[in-house]
């Protein structure tokens, strides 16, 4: 089975070249579009590198492979809008690439990426979670939404 088997990085690596590969490797973004890649990007970064610090100053793991040596649930900072923001983060990457290629055919890979991150990924890592720490766990779940 694909759970957990292969790393997010990956995955949005390789959606990142399908969605180039689709575009014909034809930058076409100017004005709008240009701009609101940049907006969309920026705004990524900075929950990234929240979501990174919150879990580093918990000092918990951000290894997405080992759901179950979190010894702390971290639910403060950008973990009380999105229960993945460092997932969030990576789509709003693809999102800004398909704004900066302005093509419509390059969204497609971006739902793929959630659907598959969603299925193989976050939820075998909510299963462990929810049974590492019980109803605390599910209570966070039922405040705070799986992506938005």
């Amino acid at each position: 089975m694909l759970a957990l088997k292969i790393p997010p990085l990956v995955i949005f690596l390789v959606v990142a070249v399908i969605m180039l590969a689709l575009s014909g490797f034809h930058f076409e973004a100017s004005g709008w579009s240009l701009v609101l890649s940049y907006a969309i990007w920026l705004l990524a970064a900075v929950i990234a590198v929240s979501a990174v610090l919150s879990f580093t100053q918990s000092k918990t793991t951000v290894n997405p492979h080992k759901p179950n040596k979190a010894n702390i649930l971290v639910v403060s900072g950008v973990f009380q809008y999105s229960r993945n923001p460092m997932y969030l983060s990576l789509a709003m990457i693809l999102v800004g690439g398909a704004f900066w290629l302005n093509t419509l055919w390059v969204v497609l890979p971006i739902v793929g990426f959630v659907v598959y991150l969603s299925y193989f990924q976050i939820k075998p890592e909510e299963a462990a979670l929810t049974e590492k720490f019980g109803e605390e766990y599910q209570n966070y779940c039922a405040r705070v939404r799986r992506w938005l």
